[in-house]
């Protein structure tokens, strides 16, 4: 009787490793949902890349707002710095908020009319 239990035991190992792996197939719902998944990743991938150009393309309008070939216009920066902030994103057809200021080639800032930049101001 032992050796019946014996054999019995071994029959049952070369089964399960002579049996192919089970793969369970993938419903119509998973698959649904990964493709939903897979595209509001890209939606967002999207979003934050437009945003980012965005806001470099409004950069661009400051600074070519104020600068003229190489140099800084100085009646264009008096102006800038006159101007109401609202006013001037309006006029310029900017949305996002900004703050201008100047460094010199080793990082410090630089102070301009008393101001060491302009822009929003956080309330």
């Amino acid at each position: 009787m032992v050796k019946k239990k014996k054999r019995s035991k071994k029959k049952q190992l070369k089964k399960k490793l002579i049996a192919p792996p089970y793969k369970k197939q993938k419903t119509s719902e998973a698959k649904f949902l990964m493709i939903i998944l897979a595209v509001l990743v890209i939606l967002f991938l999207v979003s934050t890349f437009y945003n980012r150009y965005k806001s470099n393309l409004e950069a661009e309008k400051i600074i070519n707002s104020l600068v003229v070939g190489k140099e800084i216009d100085e009646q264009a920066l008096n102006k800038f710095m006159n101007t109401d902030y609202n006013e001037l994103k309006e006029e310029l057809g900017i949305t996002k908020d900004f703050i201008v200021h100047f460094e010199d080639k080793d990082g410090t800032p630089i102070q301009i009319n008393g101001m060491y930049g302009f822009g929003y101001k956080q309330k």
